[in-house]
Parts: C-alpha cells; structure tokens; sequence
C-alpha cells in the first residue's frame, strides 16, 4: 500500500530561537542581507555582534549547515565572554536545530536541554516555552512518545499562561501527532478538532489545510471512508484557495487512495492522474511515487495488466532515484555533523581549561576564608539546621522528579550507546565487504580481459572460451554482491517496502527451482520440490524469491555432484515453514552459531571453488524478520545441511 503523505507540523519553533531572524528568503535577498551584516559585523558593539552572528546562522541554515554551525559557534563563545544569557540561549538552541538536522540527536538534546536552563535562569518563558516543545520532537525520535507528550504539555502550560496563541496552535497539532504516532486515535482527534477552532481564528489556511488532512488520514486507517472524504475535500478546497500546489497534490493523491479503497474506480483514477501531473510540474517525487504505486494497483483492478506493470517499474526507479539523492545528500551531513561535534568538544576542554584555573585560585582563598567561617560556624550551626530542614522539606518533590527524569535520560543514552555501537560493527563489516569481496572480482575481471585483449591472437579458442566462461562467472559474482549489497542497505535504512498479498508456495518455488535449474545441471544435481500445492503464504513475492534463490543457490554450490537439494513446507501455527535441504559438506557448529550475523559473517568456498560473502545469508534473515518469521540452520559437516524459514498463511 502507498505511504501516503502526512501533513503534520512538528515545529521547531525557530522565532522562539532569533525573534528577529528572517524565516524565509528569496535567494538574492538573503544573499544581499548576509553581505550587510558581515560587513558590519567588525563595526558594532558587543552585543549588536552577537545578535547578527545569530542572525547570520539563520541565514545560513537553509544555504550551507557548515556555515551556520560556524556562526552559532562564534555567538556562544563571544556571549559566555561578556556574560550575555540571551545570546548565549539563542546560540545554544541554534546549535541543537543543527544537530537536530543532522541527525545527531544526543548533541541537539544536550543543546536543548543547556539552552533550557539558561533561559529559566533569565525568565525568558517564550523561550522555556519553546525548548519543551524541542524536546518533545528529540523525544519522538526516539520514539518515546510519553516524554514528548509531557515536554510538550509543559510548552503548552506555559503559552496558555502567556496567550502565545500561535504556538498554542503548534503544540495542539504536535500532541495530536504524538497519539497518532500511538494509534491512540480518540485524543488524536481531540487535538486536531481542538485546533481547528484556533486556526479558523488565527486564519492560518496552511495549516488549517494540513490538520484537516491529518483528521482525515486517521478515518482512512481505520478504514471509515466515507468519514475520511469530507475531511480530505475540504483541505483541497483550501488548499486551491491558498494556491499550496504541494498541499493540492497531497489531498488529491489522499482522495485517490480513498476511492481505490473503496471501489469507485472512476474518481480514483481522476485524482491521481491530476494529483502526479501536479507532482511532476513541481519536482515532487515522493508524490510521484505514490501516484505511480497507486496507478498500479487501479490498472490491476481494472485488469490491465501492461499498465500495471509500467506504474509499478515507474515507481521502483523513482524509489531508486529518490534513495541514491538522499544517501548522496547524508555524507556531507554527516561531515557538518561530526565538524560541529569536534568544536563543542574544543569548547568544553577550554571551559574545563577555566575551570581549574578558578579552582586553584579559590583553593587559595579558601584557606584564610575556612578559618573565619569555622569561628562562624557554631554561631550559626542552629540557624543552618533549621534552614536545612525546610529546605529539604520543601524541594524533596523537585529532587525526586528531577532523579526521575535523569533516570529516563540515562536510559536512553545507554540504549543509543549500544544502538551507536552495533551500527559501528555493523558499517564496519559492510565496508569490509565492499573493500575486499567486491575488490576481488573487479581484479578478476580486469585480469581476464587483460589478458584476452593482449593476447588474443596467441590464445587458442579452447583458452578464449575457458576465460570468457570465468569472466561470465566473475560477472554473474559481481551481480549477485552489488544485488545483495543494495538490497541489505534498503533494508537497514527503513528504504525497503513490504507488501504482503497471498500466494501460492508450491508457483514460487518452482519459479526460483527453474531459474537455478542450469546451475545445479552444471553439477548433476537434483532439485527436488515437495512443496505442498495447497499451502498459501502471505507475504511479499519479492522478499520471498529473494530469500528462496539465495537459500537454493547456496544449497547447490556446498552440494556435491551427483548430490539431491529437497524444498518442502508445513504449517506450523499459523505459519508455513520452508525447508531446504542438502546432502552436501555441510557447516561447523561454530560457523553454524553466527551464520546469519553481519558482525561475524563468514563465506566458505563452494565444492567447485565458487566464491562468495556470506551477505546473502545475513539478507535472507533481515527479509524474514520484515515479514514477520524466523530463520535458522540445522547442519552435520560432511553429512548435509536444512535451513528453515517460517512466513505468514494468513493476515493476522
């Protein structure tokens, strides 16, 4: 099914940030009011400076985060020089946006979180206001909806108080997306309808348009149509008022996914044909693709076949297209990410640097000082008792919210530790791959067509022939890495689409039985297919013939000539369970216990020399976790090795 668009605002709130920073430019005139202010940036005071490195950070942020991050690293450091708590808030909180956007949402939160303090300190309650509702955002990332619904419900405490009537609005529309996100659909649409009633006041259509969207998206998941339509209409109608071309495209898209569902053909094909040719006007491709999922499934209903089949090539490309943009866009990213930690860490050190010089000053003092403070101290050692017991009295609630709230945060950072790390483990043996196994058959290649290129009159045809049949093997290699490669990475980045139908068991082993057919011939190897014709599974035919080719293609290469490859399934609670079994030379109980993990993946040599990386296994487990089933190996070396999968016979 298509991901539909969802319009829903969570907001930083970037006035909160710079109050006099400029949101949205035309490219020229940024360019124009960033050569004003550099300009001017060595004739101002103190704090004049401040204010336009901060503004000069805003202006940045849309054109160069490298820039950006400079500035805002320029403004903390001038501000903690002349104590300036504002710009120092303003700073703090233009860094966590940074990170933020980068990804680096441990930096952003501690960002926040010291950029939160600062502003309680000053009593800056629009500014309070705004670091809650950031953290409600970090805290959604991590998916930890609890927390950002109760940051979140602090910013509103306190833009109720102070009738911050537009960011009341934002936070409504968050905390309607935080019970969206927990399908907790009742206070979903208590938030949404809530802030209907203030937007109309506010007269913001924009937003107006997207929260109505929203309302109309959770009728559609839960199936109530004819409720969602309204809802999806009227954001169309204010969206064709405003002119918010993105915003028309979405809602049309949302009305044709409405009437597919249910049956009305007609309209369905009408708003999606307007709403792609709107996306392709405007370069939007995530909508492009959607529209082109769609298109497909309508021809399927309407049994042209062709057409079908056209929509859905259109939308893979423009998967494929939209996912090697991003994954160029997120190295220089990262590179911003990781200059813009080096520098608070050059921060820090210079801070602890002042810190110890304080320390050894005060050291000194102290020294004349306790002499006067113990001639002191039992004058007022009844005084300070009584004071201490009030005082623990009255913040024992504060310490123990405050140990609450750390105990959370610690959490959390111990989990993105261990996260951070297997992530580490895991890129590390991924380069491995791509740094020696796909090396080795580039060599191979280019070492065999050296060598016909050169010698190609010297050869005999025998010669020609041997070395174009191991040029093809290494190419057919080649293929099969760079498809696994590719296929682990969408998988590993959430790129991967899962789209569960029925299917026949016995048609899709036979259909990967017959493509491997020539290479167990090769071997004189019987691939055997008890499969029952009954057994159906629900799952996604393209995860399932790719874990079937890899499994049969790795049961022929360790299977001796001669030797019998069986495929057969059973049910097995609610589950069909697929075997694939060989008499071939089977796998150690070591290498057995860490088959299918990247970490400590393995390849060994086929019985006739065929090379290979041991991705193919670690894909096959990723694919059957995505599908809801397990996987596992049963093997005795020199004796022969079954391995088993289980996927849905039914949607639960």
């Amino acid at each position: 099914m298509a991901a539909l668009h969802k319009n829903r605002i969570v907001t930083l709130l970037i006035l909160i940030i710079l109050q006099t920073g400029v949101l949205s430019h035309h490219l020229k005139a940024q360019e124009q009011i960033i050569d004003s202010l550099e300009n001017q940036l060595l004739l101002v005071d103190n704090n004049s400076r401040i204010d336009y490195l901060i503004e000069l950070s805003e202006l940045y942020f849309d054109i160069s985060l490298k820039k950006s991050a400079d500035y805002a690293d320029s403004a903390l450091l001038e501000s903690r020089k002349i104590n300036n708590k504002k710009g120092e808030a303003d700073a703090l909180n233009k860094l966590g946006n940074i990170h933020w956007i980068t990804s680096n949402l441990n930096a952003a939160m501690e960002h926040y979180l010291e950029a939160l303090e600062i502003r309680e300190e000053i009593g800056d309650s629009i500014g309070i206001a705004g670091c809650y509702n950031n953290l409600g955002i970090i805290a959604s990332e991590f998916n930890d909806y609890d927390i950002a619904i109760e940051y979140t419900q602090k910013a509103y405490v306190i833009n109720n108080k102070i009738n911050n009537v537009s960011d009341i609005a934002t936070n409504y529309n968050n905390l309607g997306t935080y019970y969206h996100e927990m399908k907790e659909y009742s206070k979903a649409l208590n938030y949404y309808f809530t802030n209907l009633n203030l937007l109309e006041e506010l007269d913001d259509k924009t937003s107006l348009s997207y929260t109505l969207n929203n309302i109309g998206e959770i009728y559609n998941e839960n199936k109530k149509y004819s409720e969602a339509l309204p809802y999806y209409y009227r954001a169309l109608e204010i969206q064709e008022e405003i002119n918010e071309t993105s915003g028309i495209a979405v809602s049309k898209l949302n009305l044709g996914d409405v009437y597919l569902k249910k049956g009305d053909l007609e309209n369905a094909y009408k708003f999606l044909n307007e709403s792609l040719k709107i996306s392709k006007k405007i370069g939007y491709r995530d909508i492009q693709s959607d529209c082109y999922e769609l298109l497909a499934k309508y021809y399927e209903e309407k049994e042209n076949f062709s057409e079908a089949f056209k929509y859905s090539r259109l939308f893979s490309e423009t998967e494929d297209s939209i996912f090697t943009e991003q994954t160029g866009k997120r190295l220089p990213e990262m590179q911003v990410s990781f200059e813009s930690e080096l520098k608070d860490r050059e921060i820090e050190f210079m801070k602890r640097n002042e810190v110890l010089r304080n320390l050894q000053l005060k050291k000194q003092k102290n020294r004349i000082i306790y002499l006067v403070i113990f001639l002191l101290l039992i004058s007022f050692l009844v005084l300070l008792l009584l004071r201490s017991y009030f005082l623990r009295k009255k913040n024992l609630q504060s310490v123990k919210k405050k140990n609450i709230e750390l105990f959370f945060s610690s959490k959390k950072l111990k989990k993105s530790e261990i996260q951070l790390k297997d992530t580490n483990e895991s890129m590390d043996r991924f380069f491995s791959i791509i740094a020696h196994d796909l090396i080795n058959p580039f060599h191979a290649l280019l070492t065999l067509a050296e060598m016909l290129n050169n010698q190609n009159e010297e050869l005999k045809k025998e010669e020609v022939i041997k070395y174009s049949q191991l040029i093809n093997t290494s190419a057919k290699n080649l293929y099969n890495l760079l498809f696994n490669l590719l296929q682990w990475t969408r998988a590993q980045t959430g790129k991967l689409d899962n789209r569960p139908e029925y299917l026949d068991a016995n048609d899709t082993v036979n259909t990967v039985t017959a493509l491997l057919g020539i290479a167990a011939r090769e071997k004189n190897i019987k691939l055997i297919s008890s499969v029952n014709k009954n057994h159906k599974v629900y799952c996604d035919e393209n995860l399932l013939l790719t874990i079937l080719r890899n499994l049969i293609h790795n049961a022929i290469k360790y299977s001796k000539k001669g030797g019998k490859i069986e495929i057969s399934t059973i049910v097995k609670n609610g589950f069909i369970e697929f075997s694939i079994s060989d008499n071939g030379i089977g796998i150690s109980k070591a290498n057995l216990d860490n088959l299918f993990t990247i970490k400590h993946s393995f390849s060994t040599k086929g019985t006739n020399n065929e090379e290979g990386t041991g991705l193919g296994l670690i894909l096959c487990k990723e694919f059957v976790e995505i599908m809801g089933g397990e996987i596992w190996a049963e093997s005795t070396p020199e004796t022969g090795t079954t391995i088993k999968f289980t996927v849905p016979n039914k949607n639960e």
